[in-house]
């Protein structure tokens, strides 16, 4: 009978021990990163008072007689499950997601916890705010890299740290250059030449230009319409302008010539004769011997006013004649020097053995020239020993307008712009006044630049330009770097990049075969040597040459200046970020996480931490993400894993044990009450 007695002593003493678990779950519902604990009972020794008897041929085999001595604790478990995550957005509060825990280090002890929520002393070490503890991890070396080699120690963020100015070694070029822009060229242009209308030029007299009563340009004459009418005093013709003649007697006149052989045909064998004189006058000359007086009258005014200073007599006899006004022709090629007049029918004066003086500055280096007028010189000889002179390779050079004015058109580009040009000849300011030349269109480079600030090993910045300019071939653009301070391009400062048909990179070289630009900061610092990168040969990931605008950027370098440390970061792996004043980010630490082969076997220690036992194994080391399948969440939270719905139930449970436990004693001291009364 005492047998049910301690049976029911054990079962209050157990589930007053599961109350306990109970309520410290409950109490710690809130606290961060808390894990439940879980009381299992197990039955302790049983007494037996008849052991089993084996079978027998005649018998069967009987069980074992036992009574149960009550029960005891079989373990105290701690459930590690995930606890669900509060955002807090503090960047040292941290949540693991997954298996593991913080490693802290008090003296030379470590313990482990789950509840993230640190801070850094004044000292700058990543701690437990709670107890000091220290965080665990490895640090990173001064160029931001953790080494392989290097141990799990105390973080510490050198808050004040400066990170170092790291040299530019590489600059990256991106973005398009301009397929359909071209580069212009100088085009000069000078007063309007004429030259002589001579017999056998036969040169349209729609748009001859007449010196003397008329100073103008005959036009609009109309084909079929336009009329000039001679009258000797005794017979009376009129011819009729048309757009083509190619025969003589049938009144019509397209030229000078034509005019003056339907003259003739019609009067000089008894009248009058015309002929052009050396001047491209129409001279009037009697060859009757008696007096004819002429008159000369069209519908066009201007053919009227050309004609109106051949009205009157000739005679021979008398030594008299008429003639029309100077008639000039738009001035070609071909023309020679010494025939030419300017815009108003005024000769040019050149005459033979005159030295023409030449000079003009080409990109802004002075050049002259002298020509000499033979009996023979034309215009394009004059224009070819320009040429020559102003270093001028493509087409059309210089060449005469349809207006008669003498055009130059340059190479294209700025290094061949042509400026200052001049044409003269001593003593002789017709010349020089009608080859005078104004500027129509100044040469212009097609250029495209990209800039970015790069650094020195001191720190200082220097900006870098990149100025791309196309030239004359295809596909090809020069390039020159240029800075803006007092530094100096040693070296690598210009070159040629050039582009396949479909618009990606063909090559990118240097001058004088070199690799790289070199430039001195000229303020101590070493010398910079940048590698230029524009993209892949063949590819489109860097420079392009399309047929849209220029585009052309440098979006990255890599040098900076030293900068102070103003701010952390940590992310999913645990690594920590400095942020530097000068833009540079670069790691820091990285926060350790250590895992068990058994984390029921951790040891609690207070303030939400566990000390390793011999059961828990030892504590295996890494990071997340990496050897260890967990991400630590920054800027948040774990919080405590108690299921309270559960843990009620569980109340329930004990509660109703503890009950049951107590009315097997109460049942076990009425009976014992009973035998002892059997006395009486």
């Amino acid at each position: 009978m005492m047998r049910s007695l301690f049976a029911g002593v054990s079962g209050l003493r157990n589930n007053q021990t599961r109350m306990d678990v109970i309520g410290n779950n409950i109490a710690n519902v809130n606290t961060v990163g808390f894990k439940a604990g879980r009381v299992n009972f197990r039955e302790v020794l049983a007494l037996t008072l008849q052991g089993a008897t084996r079978p027998s041929d005649t018998e069967g085999g009987t069980n074992p007689f036992q009574v149960g001595l009550g029960m005891s604790i079989a373990s105290i478990d701690t459930i590690f499950s995930q606890g669900n995550l509060e955002s807090t957005g503090e960047v040292t509060d941290l949540a693991i997601a997954g298996d593991g825990f913080f490693v802290m280090r008090s003296g030379k002890t470590k313990y482990f916890t789950r509840a993230g929520a640190l801070s850094f002393d004044a000292n700058g070490r990543l701690v437990n705010p709670t107890n000091g503890w220290i965080i665990q991890g490895k640090m990173a070396d001064s160029r931001g890299v953790i080494p392989s080699s290097s141990i799990i120690e105390d973080i510490v963020l050198p808050f004040g740290q400066k990170v170092p100015a790291k040299a530019t070694t590489e600059i990256k070029f991106s973005g398009n250059l301009d397929a359909s822009a071209e580069p212009l060229a100088t085009i000069l242009d000078s007063n309007v030449i004429l030259a002589i209308e001579e017999a056998g030029d036969d040169t349209d007299v729609n748009g001859l230009f007449a010196r003397g009563q008329s100073n103008s340009y005959v036009t609009g004459l109309v084909s079929g319409v336009t009329s000039l009418t001679v009258s000797d005093g005794t017979t009376t013709n009129t011819y009729f302008y048309v757009n083509n003649d190619s025969s003589v007697g049938n009144g019509n006149f397209n030229s000078l010539d034509d005019l003056i052989a339907e003259i003739n045909n019609d009067f000089s064998a008894d009248s009058f004769s015309a002929a052009l004189d050396a001047n491209g006058a129409i001279v009037m000359t009697d060859e009757s011997g008696a007096a004819h007086t002429l008159e000369f009258s069209s519908n066009n005014p201007t053919l009227e006013s050309a004609f109106s200073s051949a009205n009157g007599v000739v005679d021979s006899s008398a030594g008299t004649t008429t003639s029309t006004d100077q008639f000039s022709h738009v001035s070609s090629g071909s023309e020679e020097l010494t025939k030419l007049r300017n815009a108003n029918g005024e000769s040019l004066g050149l005459a033979v053995d005159d030295v023409i003086q030449m000079s003009a500055d080409v990109n802004g280096t002075g050049v002259t020239a002298t020509y000499t007028v033979t009996n023979t010189s034309t215009l394009d000889d004059l224009m070819s020993e320009i040429e020559t002179m102003l270093g001028i390779e493509s087409l059309p050079g210089a060449y005469i307008d349809s207006d008669g004015s003498l055009k130059i058109e340059g190479d294209k580009g700025e290094e061949n712009a042509i400026t200052s040009l001049s044409l003269r000849v001593t003593s002789n300011s017709v010349f020089n006044t009608a080859l005078s030349f104004d500027e129509l269109q100044a040469a212009e480079d097609i250029t495209h630049s990209a800039s970015i600030t790069a650094y020195d090993a001191l720190g200082e910045e220097h900006l870098i330009t990149l100025t791309f300019t196309k030239t004359d071939l295809n596909n090809q653009w020069t390039w020159e770097a240029s800075t803006n301070g007092d530094e100096i391009i040693s070296s690598g400062s210009s070159g040629i990049v050039t582009f396949n048909a479909d618009g990606s990179l063909n090559t990118f070289t240097f001058d004088n075969g070199l690799t790289s630009l070199k430039i001195d900061p000229n303020n101590g610092a070493e010398v910079m040597d940048v590698k230029l990168d524009v993209g892949t040969l063949g590819d489109f990931d860097g420079l392009t040459q399309f047929s849209s605008p220029s585009t052309a950027v440098a979006p990255y370098q890599n040098g900076y200046g030293n900068g102070d440390l103003e701010d952390i970061a940590i992310d999913r792996s645990g690594t920590i970020t400095g942020v530097f004043s000068n833009g540079v980010s670069q790691t820091l630490a990285q926060i350790s996480i250590a895992t068990f082969n058994n984390a029921s076997g951790l040891q609690r220690v207070g303030d939400n931490s566990y000390r390793q036992t011999g059961n828990s194994g030892d504590p295996i080391f890494g990071f997340a993400g990496e050897s260890i399948q967990s991400e630590i969440i920054p800027g948040a939270l774990e919080m405590s894993n108690v299921d309270l719905a559960q843990e009620f139930t569980n109340m329930i449970v004990a509660q109703r044990g503890f009950q049951a436990n107590s009315r097997v004693i109460t049942t076990s001291d009425e009976m014992l009450t009973e035998l002892v009364n059997l006395k009486r």
